[in-house]
């Protein structure tokens, strides 16, 4: 499994009793209409990155990182472990 997203699975999971107005984590877990909402902006953000006539890999990456951080608090917010599609993938590709 991939170090920093077990990491970063850790990190969201310690932040979630943090108290919102102090934490984004914990206001991404307390509000998953808001976390739905990044999700679905960070998502797109990486689609127009995609689609430039001249794609930069480094904004491509950070809308990824975004992607994904929120993919995974959206997912720990509904008591789904952070890093479960790790063996998914892990599964599919046997």
């Amino acid at each position: 499994m991939s170090t920093i997203l077990s990491d970063l699975a850790e990190v969201i999971e310690g932040r979630r009793d943090d108290d919102p107005a102090n934490s984004y984590t914990a206001k991404l877990l307390s509000d998953p209409e808001f976390n739905q909402r990044k999700i679905m902006e960070e998502a797109f953000e990486v689609c127009l990155e995609l689609g430039r006539d001249t794609v930069d890999p480094n904004l491509v990456a950070n809308e990824a990182a975004d992607l994904v951080y929120h993919l995974m608090a959206g997912i720990a917010g509904v008591g789904v472990d952070p890093t479960s599609f790790l063996q998914i993938l892990e599964e599919r590709r046997s």
